[in-house]
């Protein structure tokens, strides 16, 4: 559990709002479960779940985003959820002999959750989303950095907003300047991760690629010049990918494989110059 919701938990205690607090713990877990659930439906095993406030992260040990379609799954599968809860609310609970006010706050809770996690930013459900379409248009490490950058922009001005509020003796919104400062430091350590999980991903790459599936290929070309961070980055999952080596003239001088340019990037770099990766030369 992330120390941020432990503070969350305290001040709700304070307030003498712990069965609130406890009710939103439950919808978290809910919320968590279904990533769970819809990750083991396509058999990707999940590491650990940290839990905070406005959801949580599920960190699953397969990578997602060797296949942009099943990254936008799990990750919409958390905030649907939560709006199957919302409609479950409204078809049961006038039918139970409840307080109002445990069916409004159950509601709220479930709906409020549901739209601030597709927020498309990152550490958010809605920037997984927003990644997976990035990045077969931008590749996955241009993709992860913008929506990461995204997360710290909305972040800063929730907490800003947040503490305009508590200066104006709304102390309500002091959960709200909580939940800004922990989407900051979530979205900040996406994006410091982001060169982490970009050498993940070409490790994953290489070896999904080497299981001998069926995949689409993509084309590329760059000069002998170019370095491997500059083709690498340039990849779009969940094709596979020939550059075509070129020189200042246009001139085609040979081609090279995905894997080839895995396995220069780890023996030499990401500054290695394309021209010294060995390129087949065509017939």
């Amino acid at each position: 559990m992330n120390p941020f919701f432990i503070l969350f938990l305290l001040i709700a205690l304070y307030w003498g709002r712990i069965g609130e607090a406890l009710l939103l713990f439950a919808i978290v877990l809910w919320h968590e479960g279904f990533h769970v659930v819809v990750a083991a439906r396509y058999k990707l095993p999940v590491a650990d779940i940290e839990l905070l406030p406005f959801g949580g992260v599920a960190r699953i040990e397969a990578f997602l985003q060797l296949n942009p379609e099943r990254e936008w799954l799990v990750a919409a599968a958390g905030p649907l959820s939560n709006l199957l809860l919302v409609g479950a609310a409204y078809a049961v609970f006038p039918h139970l002999t409840i307080n109002p006010y445990w069916f409004r706050f159950f509601a709220q809770a479930n709906l409020g959750m549901a739209l601030f996690n597709l927020i498309p930013v990152l550490p958010l459900d809605g920037g997984r989303v927003l990644r997976s379409i990035m990045a077969r248009c931008q590749g996955f490490a241009r993709a992860t950095r913008t929506a990461a950058r995204l997360g710290q922009v909305f972040s800063v001005l929730l907490t800003a907003w947040a503490v305009y509020n508590v200066i104006c003796q709304r102390y309500n919104f002091i959960l709200v300047l909580l939940t800004g400062i922990m989407l900051f430091f979530a979205a900040r350590n996406e994006q410091d991760s982001a060169a982490y999980a970009f050498m993940r991903y070409l490790t994953s790459r290489k070896r999904h690629l080497e299981l001998g599936k069926v995949v689409t290929v993509r084309h590329l070309a760059a000069t002998a010049e170019s370095s491997l961070g500059e083709v690498l980055r340039r990849l779009k999952p969940p094709c596979y990918h020939l550059v075509w080596v070129v020189d200042a003239e246009g001139r085609v001088a040979g081609f090279v494989g995905e894997l080839e340019l895995i396995g220069a990037l780890f023996e030499h770099g990401l500054s290695c110059r394309l021209g010294s990766v060995p390129a087949r030369r065509l017939p």
